[in-house]
């Protein structure tokens, strides 16, 4: 159970495979556990893969303090410099992908190519999901743990995934209740996602960049990817057709051949 201490904060961590580091960053809530062994496996035959808790979430600290996107940036800017890592290849989905926005802005040099999930870039440019679809990302307080994450799983895949992959999203729920976060973390996550602008700055993004989305996310709606890849300079997009916002669990495959075809070109 591999610590790295960052600053004054313990942030759980681990990795696997071998060969050029990518650091993956997870969204709002998430763990690092959360990736999934499909991924986190198709990856690590090309790249030394290294996963983290986000503050807030899993075995890393959970301080009821402020949180904000460059703090968490912050965070996985001192996780590689306890690794030894220089530079790395980073991928992050949705708040994920905010954080990564912010490492590559605040170091640049650590980035050696970014991509970009199913994420915005913040502010009044952002595109917005329905009150509806929120609503179904918020635990009421007359509701079961499990039975909220269970109604998120409604507005974050695909209606066929959602059909036929029920024992996944058995695995998943489990997961998600194995290290849940605590309610104060998901507000200090809220809080920070609504300070969240870099729109002003993606001109600033000179790192190759590859955002990918899912035709059907309906949590950040793909036109929100489209902004990202015309704000960055040379940034490329890639829609995957019948996927939601958890597009990296419903085709693995497809997102590891990505970014081993991205991350590897010449």
């Amino acid at each position: 159970m591999p610590i790295a201490r960052i600053g004054d904060l313990n942030i759980h961590y681990d990795t696997c495979g071998e060969g050029e580091p990518l650091l993956l960053i997870m969204g709002y809530r998430g763990s690092g556990l959360m990736w999934g062994e499909a991924l986190i496996t198709l990856l690590s035959r090309s790249f030394q893969v290294i996963y983290f808790d986000n503050r807030g979430t899993g075995l890393s600290d959970k301080p009821d303090t402020l949180y904000t996107i460059p703090i968490m940036a912050d965070d996985a800017a001192g996780l590689l410099r306890h690794l030894g890592i220089c530079q790395a290849y980073v991928f992050g989905v949705s708040m994920g992908g905010m954080i990564a926005q912010e490492l590559v802005l605040r170091q640049p040099q650590m980035v050696r190519r970014l991509v970009l999930g199913c994420t915005s870039c913040g502010g009044p440019q952002a595109s917005l999901a329905s009150p509806e679809v929120l609503t179904k990302l918020i635990h009421p307080p007359d509701m079961s743990l499990e039975e909220a994450v269970r109604r998120q799983w409604t507005v974050m895949f695909s209606p066929k995934f959602l059909e036929t992959q029920q024992d996944f999203l058995d695995m998943l729920t489990q997961r998600a209740l194995l290290h849940p976060a605590p309610p104060y973390t998901s507000l200090r996550h809220l809080m920070a996602l609504q300070r969240f602008n870099t729109y002003g700055r993606l001109g600033m993004i000179t790192t190759p960049t590859l955002v990918i989305t899912g035709a059907d996310d309906v949590i950040v709606p793909p036109a929100n990817s489209l902004l990202l890849a015309t704000r960055i300079h040379g940034a490329s997009v890639e829609i995957l057709t019948n996927t939601g916002h958890g597009f990296f669990w419903e085709v693995p495959g497809d997102v590891a051949a990505l970014l081993h075809k991205f991350c590897h070109a010449v």
